[in-house]
This record gives structure tokens, sequence and C-alpha cells, in this order.
């Protein structure tokens, strides 16, 4: 109601200045008019606006007093007075078609093809949709729904917000999230956490030297696995506190382990299984890619999984933060990212594969994807 108020006050103001304009005309002596350009109008009104008319041809040609014409519904067109031989016209008629022609090329979006007033409609109807969304987590929180509920609804509007940046970007428009807001309920999205608070920058982090115990494992293995360790953390802040070698279970590589530290504080560590043969490392995991039983086909990919569950959790402070966080993440469990996580059936295994599988460019369902932009996207630099 808000929205159709503000067009309607929009369009009654419209009106109002063309009745100004043709004061102003008559005090001037002259009965012709310029009327307002703007990029992206209506197929319809690119033929008249910016040009030079009489008062009638305001009615005959622009539509002056309908609904579809100059001045009628959603049009925000004005017009003023022109004086022939003295006004100085604002836009040139070869400048006008010029601009007509540019804007009828369409550009393409996700295999979409759209010209200018195209690309401005579907901007509209993406802010409608984006209202429509956070009325409803708006009403979820106050009907206190169940909490992974309310964050599945946070994350479909994160991803429609996220999705609107992307389309304005590639059409070439700004971004008018002020038509977003204008319902007054403020930010919705799970969005970025203020990571000054929540993330503790940390030491250098190296392999350890025990890490030559493990068979196959050179001074290149290591420097390996440092590159990509380090190659996460540009694109991500990643709360990484320690690297350690330790028994792990077997087809296990690497592991993330939570744990507490002296004063309580949750930290985490990534945990190299010493019983692995590093020779045969890089052959193992091909091999599980292409049967389907993971979706890391790298080292790196295989570092990244386990950098999904530590940023899944790198904001709790504590244990009970922790165990909380970790039994809503338990139960957005998602199947057919890989046979791997289906086995476990469990949450936080779907999305650290899902967000393997992102990193890839590869295909994802869109809940994944949604899941990964509400618990690891919000940690990309």
């Amino acid at each position: 109601m808000e929205v159709a108020a503000r067009r309607a006050v929009m369009t009654g103001l419209t009106q109002l200045s063309g009745k100004i304009a043709e004061y102003n005309a008559e005090k001037l002596g002259t009965e012709y008019f310029e009327v307002e350009w703007h990029a992206g109008a209506r197929p319809t009104h690119t033929i008249w606006q910016g040009r030079v008319w009489s008062q009638q041809q305001l009615y005959d040609v622009c539509g002056l007093g309908t609904v579809i014409g100059l001045c009628g519904a959603n049009c925000y067109h004005t017009y003023f007075p022109f004086v022939p031989g003295v006004s100085v016209r604002t836009y040139t008629d070869d400048w006008l078609d010029e601009q007509n022609w540019k804007e009828s090329e369409p550009t393409e979006f996700r295999g979409k093809e759209y010209t200018l007033y195209e690309a401005k409609q579907r901007q509209r109807q993406m802010e409608t949709a984006m209202r429509a969304q956070r009325e409803k987590v708006q009403m979820l929180q106050d009907g206190d729904a169940d909490p992974d509920d309310v964050m599945l609804a946070k994350c479909k509007y994160q991803g429609q917000l996220d999705e609107y940046a992307r389309f304005s970007k590639q059409m070439g428009l700004k971004q008018e999230r002020e038509r977003i807001y204008i319902d007054g309920r403020w930010r919705v999205a799970p969005g970025r956490i203020d990571k000054k608070l929540n993330v503790v920058n940390t030491m250098k982090i190296s392999v350890p030297r025990d890490a030559y115990k493990i068979k196959g494992m050179t001074s290149e293995a290591k420097h390996e696995i440092e590159a990509a360790i380090n190659n996460l953390k540009k694109e991500y802040d990643i709360r990484l506190d320690l690297i350690e070698v330790a028994k792990m279970e077997v087809g296990d590589i690497f592991g993330a382990a939570p744990y507490l530290d002296d004063r309580g504080k949750l930290r985490f560590a990534l945990v190299i299984n010493e019983d692995i043969d590093y020779n045969v490392v890089k052959k193992k995991i091909q091999r599980r890619y292409d049967k389907g039983r993971f979706a890391g086909k790298s080292i790196e990919d295989y570092i990244a999984h386990e950098m999904a569950h530590i940023m899944t959790y790198q904001d709790c402070k504590n244990e009970a933060e922790f165990r909380t966080r970790q039994r809503i993440v338990e139960r957005q469990f998602m199947q057919g990212i890989s046979q791997y996580a289906d086995k476990t059936g469990k949450g936080e295994e779907s999305l650290a594969e899902a967000f393997v599988r992102y990193r890839n460019k590869e295909k994802i369902p869109i809940r994944a994807e949604l899941l990964i932009r509400s618990y690891i996207e919000r940690w990309k630099k």
C-alpha cells in the first residue's frame, strides 16, 4: 500500500507541474513545450520524450490526459515552456535517436535478453518480490516460528538481494534499494557480521614439522598445503588458530576440529591425518571425484571443505553457541551434493561439500547457494 500511495503521489506531482508549465507558457505567450527526457522510458514514450511539441500535440502525440500517456499512471515526464527563436533545446534529434537505438539493444542475463526498459521493469519486479519476502520474515519472527524457518526465509531474501545486485550490474543500472527499504523494516537479511568483533587476527600459521612423519610428506607437499590455506584466506576472513597432525579415521585426509582454549574461548584447528600416504593422495582425490563420492578434486578443494566448517561456526563465542548453531545446521541437510554427504546425512557436510562445488562454479541447488551465502559468504573479503 505504501508503494502504491507513493506512486500516486508522484503521478499527482507530475500532473501538477504540467499545469504550472501551462500557466507559465501562457504568461510567456508561447504554445510550445519541451518534454523532459529520461533513460529507460517505456517504448511508447521514447518517440516523443525530449522533443518540442505544441500544446495540441501534447494531447494528440504524447497522449496527455490519458492513463498511458504523458503525465499518466507511473509517468514521471514533465514538460516546460519553449519559446521558438529564444529557447535552446536540451536534446537534439540526432542525440535522441542515438539514445533510442542504444536502449533498444538488448543485454543478456542468465540466458534472457533485456532492453533497458525491460531491465528497469525487471528491477521493479525484483524489488516488489523482496518487499514481500521481508514481510514474510517479519511475520515468521512475530509468530515465534521455528528458527530454521526464519533463517531459511532470511537466506532466500539475501539470495534475492544478491541476484538484484548482479542483475543491476550486468544491465548497467543503479541499484535503487530505497524502493526495497521503503517498508520501514530496515535490515532483515542474515548479512555479514562485523568481522572486527568476531575474528581474531592470528599469527601466520604453518604446517608443523611433525608432518614429515606422514608417509610421502615432502617440503613441496607441506608448502602445497600452506599455499592452499593462504589462497582461501585471501578470499575469506578465516579464523584458523592451529594446524596439527593427528590420527584420524581411515580414509580421512584433513579435518576441522573446534576446541576451547584456556579461557574457554572457541578456537579452530586444521588436522592432517598422520596415517595417510601422501604419495597417492592426489590420485585418491581424483578417483573419488570421478566416482561422485566427493565434491573436491584437489588438495585445495579438500581444505576448502574444512574451512567451510570453520567459517560456519567461527562467530560462535563459546561451546554453548557452537552446539546451538550445530543443531540448526545439522537440520539443513541437502540430498545429492555428494555421495559422502548423503552417507553422513549431516547438514554441515552437505553444506561444506556444496561450498566446494560453489567455489568451482559447479551447479548446486538454489537452497545450497542460499545457505552458503548465509553461513560462509558473509566472510568473503
